[in-house]
């Protein structure tokens, strides 16, 4: 079991570093704008041969950069899916669930909303957690940052409030 939330771990890892390095090169690619920067040319001015170049690399550059965004998309949906998958399994919620987050300062545990779930790397924190603490009526109130180092092991110095989002 916690060999395949290992790979599981590791795949997300994989998948989110095969999209930020295929977004970059997106962006790059885009901000060259190479195929609206090739010069109009007269046939008796330059080879004929260099022209339908010129036209293969235009057809060339839009079809990759579409290939691209649309790679760009599904690995976005699979990171995102990867993670949840990770954070149900390992720690039992993923988003849209209910869980209870026990608090040193209060005799009982603050129940939240989980809305999203981010892997970390390069910190010593595993997941944050965007949630919404829960109201008695079911409604979600103010919006939170939890930090989770393993299962059921908060870090309450990173714990942060958002900032209210104007409506």
């Amino acid at each position: 079991m916690n060999e395949d939330i290992a790979k599981l771990r590791h795949r997300a890892f994989a998948v989110k570093l095969a999209l930020r390095r295929l977004a970059t090169f997106h962006t790059e690619m885009k901000r060259a704008r190479l195929s609206e920067q090739v010069p109009e040319l007269e046939y008796f001015v330059a080879a004929p041969h260099v022209k339908v170049l010129f036209d293969e690399l235009q057809d060339v550059h839009k079809r990759l950069e579409t290939t691209l965004f649309d790679e760009v998309v599904r690995l976005s949906l699979e990171a995102e899916r990867t993670v949840n998958e990770y954070a149900k399994r390992h720690y039992g919620f993923a988003p849209g669930d209910n869980i209870q987050m026990g608090y040193p300062i209060s005799d009982s545990p603050v129940p939240l909303r989980v809305h999203k779930v981010f892997l970390q790397s390069g910190t010593d924190s595993d997941i944050r957690v965007d949630a919404s603490c829960l109201q008695p009526d079911g409604a979600t109130g103010a919006r939170w940052d939890v930090y989770l180092k393993a299962p059921g092991v908060v870090q309450f110095e990173k714990v942060q409030r958002k900032e209210e989002v104007a409506r």
